[in-house]
Parts: C-alpha cells; sequence; structure tokens
C-alpha cells in the first residue's frame, strides 16, 4: 500500500473514531454545523459544505469508487479522463446538495423556511393532487432521491395540504427539530425503523392524508420472492410495499419529483406514474414509479444521489484487491427489511 493510501486510511479511521462517524450523513451533520446553517447565507454554507464533501470523498476512496462504478456501469465508460472527472464533480455536488438543503430546512428560522418554500418552490400539475384528494381515499405520493427532494413536504404542508410523511433522522437533533417543525405545519412523521408502519399509514390515508413516500429506498424494500424488475438497465428485486400499500388501501397514487433550477429556486413536478410515457404497459404501483424515475434520472443523472446503493447489482464482480493479496467486498449482501414502507429523510 503506498504512502498516500496509508495516511488515508488513517485520517479516516481517525475521523470515524473521534467524531463517531458512520457515513457521510453523520459526517457532514457534525454538531459544529448547527450554527454554520443557521447564521451563514446560504451560498456561503454551500461553499462551506462542498468543501467539507470534497474532503469526505477524498478520504473515503471506497465510496467514491463505488459511485464511480455505478456512474460508469450505467451510463457506459466517458469518453476520457476529463469527461469521467466532470461527470464524478457534477454527481458529487449533486449528492452535497441534497445535504445542504436537508440542513438548511433544519438549522434555518422556521419563518425563513416557510418564505423558501412558498416562493422559490413553485408546483406544476397541482390540480392532479387537488382531484385525487376530492375522491376522498387519501393519496400515496411517491418520490425518489432525486432533485431537491426535501423541500417537497414544505412546499405541500405550507399550502395547507394534510402530510404524512415517512422519515428516518440519523441524529436525535434533527428528529426532534423536524418533530417540532412538522407539528407546525400540520404534517405527521411516521419512522420505518421505529416498527411496522404499514397500518399507520393505512389509517392516514383513510382520514384522507397524504402519505409521502419513496420507491427506491433500497435497503427498505420487501421484495416479491419470485418477481425482479429493470431499475437504471439494472436487473433489481420488485419491491411490493407499494403495490400492497397502494392495493389494501385503495388511495390515488401519484409520483412528485422536485427539480433544482436555476438562482436557487425549484419545482415540484406533479404526475400520474400509469400515465407517464416510461411506464407504458406496466401495470404495478412499484414498475411504473422505478420506470418513471429511471426516465428521470437517465436525463439528469446527477440529480440523484443513491448511486452507492445502486452498486450492488452492477453484474460486475465488487471486489478490490488489498496489498496482502486477501479480497474485501465493497459492500455485504443486501439485507431486506422484513417491516416498513420506503422512506423520505
Amino acid at each position: 500500500m503506498s504512502a498516500k493510501k496509508r495516511f488515508r486510511a488513517w485520517l479516516l479511521s481517525l475521523l470515524k473514531d473521534r467524531l463517531n462517524l458512520k457515513d457521510i450523513s453523520s459526517f457532514l451533520q457534525l454538531p459544529c454545523n448547527t450554527w454554520i446553517f443557521g447564521a451563514l447565507p446560504p451560498w456561503l454554507s454551500r461553499l462551506y459544505l462542498m468543501a467539507l464533501g470534497a474532503l469526505y470523498f477524498n478520504i473515503a476512496a471506497k465510496d467514491r469508487k463505488a459511485i464511480q462504478h455505478s456512474l460508469e456501469a450505467t451510463l457506459g465508460k466517458a469518453a476520457n479522463r476529463r469527461e469521467a472527472r466532470r461527470r464524478w464533480t457534477k454527481t458529487r455536488s449533486g449528492i452535497l446538495d441534497h445535504y445542504h438543503e436537508k440542513l438548511y430546512l433544519a438549522f434555518k428560522s422556521y419563518p425563513t423556511i416557510r418564505k423558501t418554500c412558498l416562493n422559490r418552490v413553485k408546483i406544476r400539475n397541482l390540480e392532479i393532487l387537488d382531484q385525487a384528494l376530492a375522491q376522498g381515499r387519501g393519496v400515496v405520493l411517491i418520490t425518489g432521491h432525486y432533485g431537491a427532494l426535501e423541500f417537497m413536504p414544505g412546499a405541500l404542508a405550507f399550502r395547507d395540504y394534510p402530510l404524512s410523511v415517512m422519515v428516518h433522522c440519523k441524529t436525535p437533533r434533527l428528529r426532534a427539530i423536524l418533530d417540532q417543525r412538522a407539528a407546525e405545519a400540520n404534517t405527521e412523521l411516521m419512522d420505518p425503523k421505529s416498527g411496522e408502519v404499514f397500518f399507520t399509514a393505512l389509517d392516514h390515508l383513510k382520514r384522507g392524508r397524504v402519505v409521502v413516500t419513496q420507491c427506491d429506498e433500497i435497503n427498505m424494500w420487501r421484495p416479491y420472492k419470485d418477481k425482479t424488475t429493470s431499475f437504471l438497465g439494472h436487473t433489481v428485486p420488485l419491491d411490493r410495499s407499494m403495490d400492497i400499500l397502494a392495493r389494501k388501501s385503495k388511495a390515488v397514487v401519484l409520483m412528485g419529483l422536485v427539480h433544482r433550477l436555476k438562482g436557487r429556486r425549484y419545482e415540484l413536478e406533479l404526475l400520474d406514474p400509469a400515465q407517464h410515457p416510461a411506464a407504458q404497459g406496466a401495470t404495478q404501483v412499484s414498475v411504473q414509479c422505478l420506470s418513471v424515475l429511471t426516465d428521470y434520472i437517465l436525463e439528469q443523472p446527477e440529480h440523484w444521489y443513491e448511486w452507492k446503493k445502486l452498486t450492488q447489482f452492477v453484474p460486475v464482480p465488487q471486489e478490490v484487491v488489498n496489498a496482502d493479496k486477501t479480497t474485501e467486498r465493497l459492500f455485504d449482501s443486501l439485507a431486506f427489511h422484513p417491516g416498513g414502507v420506503p422512506q423520505l429523510g
């Protein structure tokens, strides 16, 4: 092992031990960020986070290589090094933008967040949500780890829509903040990792609420035993959570994706996945949503931030050889959770 790699491994080990870090999420949510994101203007706190994120990916080379491998396996090999570097830089920025938006919403003042969600997030096709709610059966609003996802709850809740959101927070402090702000905005939170939430979600739908969940929360999928589907060109287990929830609740199923625009502006696009061209011929909700999400990701791959998790489905062997010639897998085998539905968080 080279001196550079040994130094990287030592530094990463030191950071993990001293700061109790597990992944990029816990690294970027260090306690000092409370003040930084509360006091600094967004453009400056974003520069800070981009620098912190660049440091993380420079140290955590395994994470970086896993993301780059997924990008290459999905989009094809870059024409040259310059193009590969450009692709990686844009994807890294998209991942860090997600965390910046999460921390911005957590630590800015409530009036600032409300103003941002109402003035900077416009909604396209809002009428289809109104029509769905008018049926009185509740709405399952499915999204993905795409774009400015964190602004979706506020964009709807501050417009007085009854929202119930699947959310799991990596830190107790962030969860406490979200609980407080959810209560102020007529939003109810459900944590998939706190126990079985399926019947809770059914109850919320029966009350005519909008239940927001995700179709690409890979580590929370409850797969069929004998069914797979295609996602981003790779064969993946077909999650049955969405299908069961839609069938049992008889709720209207819609999709919502938040696009980043120029000048820190955003657009929440609402759509009926069954009517989208990418889902043509698909009858299952889970297949429809993954098909639609694939279409958007392939158009703007830097807006999706779950490339690391996709690596386990890429058919190329995921192995690296250590200096002592022993083999180490980049990821453990995927362990599917026995309960719950995908989360937003």
